[in-house]
């Protein structure tokens, strides 16, 4: 076997070794790393008498870091990781009772924790189209509430912090 097309296979087989799940991921490097290893065990040694032998070591050793890197390169892609999921159950129970951290910018003001409370002025249907009638009760609509404050002064350590009106929006899902 020459080295051009030791190449060759060598450069196919990284080319075609990619699988989703971890199993395959192992079995494709195992298999690519032990054909590698031993194609260089036969091409590298030093005489006809040692070639098997040579195959056969390598080939092994060549699966071995096949199988290695195939795990590894596994585990550091990001789309092999699980995810936190957007709202956690029991986030949803609560999730009305959570405060809001408004002044979070500042160090000095980290702590205030102001009453406010949002009045619901208006709900819009995000979707501009009708769902087509297949998809009708089996998605959620989306919705944006959009809730307004009224102004409040508070006093906090010999300071007065006057909080203008403002208005905040939630998308939610129904």
């Amino acid at each position: 076997m020459s080295i051009k097309s030791f190449i060759i296979i060598l450069s196919t087989s990284i080319l075609i070794s990619s699988c989703g799940s971890l199993k395959g991921t192992l079995i494709t490097g195992s298999l690519v790393g032990g054909s590698i290893g031993a194609m260089s065990g036969i091409v590298f040694s030093p005489n006809n008498t040692s070639k098997p032998a040579n195959a056969l070591v390598f080939g092994v050793l060549g699966a071995g870091l096949g199988a290695l890197l195939g795990h590894y390169f596994y585990n550091n892609d990001p789309e092999n990781r699980d995810l936190k999921q957007m709202i956690l159950e029991d986030d949803k129970k609560s999730n009305l009772k959570k405060e809001v951290p408004l002044f979070d910018f500042n160090p000095d003001l980290k702590n205030i924790k102001p009453d406010v409370t949002f009045k619901p002025v208006k709900k819009y249907e995000v979707p501009q189209e009708k769902l087509p009638k297949d998809l009708e009760g089996k998605v959620k609509k989306q919705f944006l509430l959009e809730y307004e404050t009224e102004g409040k002064t508070i006093q906090y350590e010999g300071r007065t912090i006057e909080i203008a009106p403002f208005k905040a929006w939630e998308h939610v899902y129904e």
